[in-house]
């Protein structure tokens, strides 16, 4: 019997820009569609990390996106005016509104799906005008993950180390499977009650329906559960029929006479009397390479260069395809088959190497090499049966022609491209030794505290060549306090003081023993070290207070303060009134 592993992403649309954008997890946000007349519509909402206690529920409590209901078709006005109830009107002048784009959610979604064959062969999108669901194909498969659960939860925990959160349940039809992953809250409820157990734990992300009980382990479910519309919906409830189970109870032939065709459409889906095909997302294959052997191999008897020889001829046949269409790898994953006769305990974990590059590439050398650098690090089985090469995902690649003399051909342009070309290969050989989630790029984001005023993102290949050279840093002469307390600087090409910050900082900021003559003043000597320091210039403060829904409130007053030696250090005294008092801290040093 064919088993179905569904992978339900909620709010897709939301979960898409959220993966582009991380720092919109601090805030609301809603995906919206301009009807006419000018009316916004709500597609999809969602707030990630929203603050903790409210009126509401009380102190030290999380508020979740379950508690706020915002249905799709509900106007922006109304939405907001639910968001400001439950959060404070805050929360509305914070909200980030974007415009829905249901082509790009389905590319995005596509390309998820060709990640997803890790767990199977055959991914599928969901029959439906906005997919958010993907069909897997696990028959056969499961034994690999070492059983239906253990694949499941592998599924749930694979895509939230992507960021991607998403609920996943096996069954033996994609009707039954859907209406499961869309419910496993309620499953498992039922499963903890029918144990004799009080309460169950709330936010399962997987369930499991044995094979040929999908309507005993479904039927209370809600007809909503089989993908009705409203029409047919709104019929049922005029007869009373609100669940699975009563519609499985009226016999077939009035259900063809009374309701829409759907619903027996429906019901003979779920119960696997009329099939499903299940279709690749596109026409589009990307190349996959096999190689399989007539009597299983002995690893230890294999030398690492004949195995990466084998490596290396089929990752050549995959990318021959795509470098004829102008395209490269941007994700490729190599699978050691475990030979069936191995002891057990291996044959039922796979051997799988994931390769990801920050740039499409259609060089094979340098794709074996990031293979080799994750060889390296992994236990390896101890006979295989096979090797398989699937290109999970691909890009258009950079093609420019070559001369003798790149220099006086092309200028500073021509280098600089050899030079991205150059340094986005030595991130993919970072990755491929230090992880993929090693290698980032620090980005600027507009935060008051310096902790916080950064976000690892992924390198941008084009460009890292211009960041990696070496940029001067304007320093201002000339500065004024204001009455206020408020430090202001002479415009140095495009900074002033207030705005510069230093080269160096400290990982965390260093308690200093400090002497200040002012009560509320810059300190005149401090002891960093083993060595003595009298400050001799100091231009501040600089206060810096954090909002109060980030945890406990951060006051500081920074100063730029110049010793006798010429160095130059960024302080900062903690206001009193806040966790452990105050005292002087080093932060920064400056060039």
């Amino acid at each position: 019997m064919p088993r179905i592993m569904t992978i339900w992403l909620p709010r897709w649309p939301v979960q898409r820009r959220l993966l582009e954008k991380p720092q919109l997890r601090r805030v609301p946000v809603f995906v919206c569609r301009r009807e006419r007349r000018g009316v916004m519509t709500v597609v999809a909402w969602a707030w990630a990390t929203p603050p903790r206690g409210s009126a509401a529920s009380g102190p030290g409590s999380v508020r979740s996106n379950r508690v706020i209901k915002i249905p799709g078709g509900m106007s922006l006005a109304e939405g907001m005016a639910v968001l400001a109830q439950a959060h404070g009107s805050r929360a509305c002048h914070i909200t980030e509104v974007d415009h829905d784009d249901p082509v790009a959610d389905r590319t995005a979604l596509e390309e998820l799906a060709r990640y997803c064959r890790r767990f199977a062969p055959l991914v599928a999108l969901e029959d439906a005008g906005r997919p958010e669901c993907l069909h897997v194909d696990v028959t056969g498969t499961a034994g690999f993950f070492g059983g239906e659960g253990p694949l499941a939860r592998t599924a749930v925990w694979t895509l939230a180390a992507r960021g991607i959160h998403a609920r996943v349940a096996i069954a033996d039809t994609p009707a039954a499977a859907w209406a499961a992953a869309h419910h496993t809250d309620t499953l498992h409820a039922v499963a903890w009650h029918s144990a004799g157990r009080q309460a169950a734990p709330r936010h399962w992300r997987w369930a499991v329906v044995s094979e040929g009980e999908q309507l005993q382990s479904l039927a209370g479910l809600p007809a909503a559960a089989l993908r009705l519309g409203d029409g047919v919906l709104a019929q049922l409830r005029d007869v009373g029929v609100d669940s699975i189970a009563g519609i499985v109870r009226l016999p077939r032939k009035s259900l063809a006479a009374r309701f829409d065709p759907q619903l027996t459409l429906r019901i003979a889906q779920f119960m696997g009397e009329r099939a499903e095909p299940l279709a690749p997302p596109c026409s589009d294959e990307l190349p996959t390479a096999l190689q399989s052997f007539e009597v299983p191999i002995l690893l230890r008897d294999t030398t690492a260069d004949d195995l990466v020889g084998v490596i290396e001829r089929l990752v050549g046949e995959c990318v021959a395809p795509l470098a004829a269409r102008g395209k490269g790898v941007l994700s490729l994953q190599v699978r050691l088959v475990r030979s069936r006769f191995a002891n057990p305990r291996e044959a039922c974990m796979p051997t799988v190497i994931d390769v990801g590059l920050f740039q499409p590439s259609a060089a094979v050398k340098h794709l074996v090499e990031l293979v080799r650098l994750r060889l390296m690090r992994l236990r390896l089985p101890s006979e295989i049966e096979g090797i398989a090469v699937d290109v999970v995902a691909a890009g258009a690649g950079s093609c420019r022609q070559r001369t003798l003399f790149e220099e006086a051909a092309f200028g500073s342009a021509g280098a600089t491209a050899v030079s991205a070309s150059e340094v986005g290969m030595f991130l993919d050989r970072l990755s491929g030794r230090l992880g993929r989630g090693a290698v980032f790029e620090p980005k600027p984001v507009a935060d008051a505290q310096p902790e916080h005023a950064w976000i690892p993102t992924v390198p941008l290949t084009k460009t890292a060549a211009s960041q990696m050279a070496p940029k001067k840093i304007s320093a201002a002469r000339r500065v004024t306090v204001a009455p206020d307390g408020s430090f202001h600087g002479d415009v140095v090409g495009r900074q002033t003081v207030s705005e510069r910050r230093p080269i160096w900082m400290v990982p965390r900021p260093v308690r200093l023993d400090a002497v200040s003559v002012v009560p509320d003043g810059p300190p005149v000597r401090f002891q960093f070290g083993s060595q003595s320091h009298e400050v001799v210039k100091a231009y501040g403060p600089e206060r810096i207070e954090t909002a109060w829904w980030r945890g406990p409130t951060v006051r500081r007053d920074y100063y730029v303060v110049e010793t006798k030696s010429g160095a130059r250090y960024w302080l900062f005294r903690r206001l009193r009134g806040v966790a452990n008092g105050g005292g002087w801290f080093l932060h920064g040093m400056f060039g």
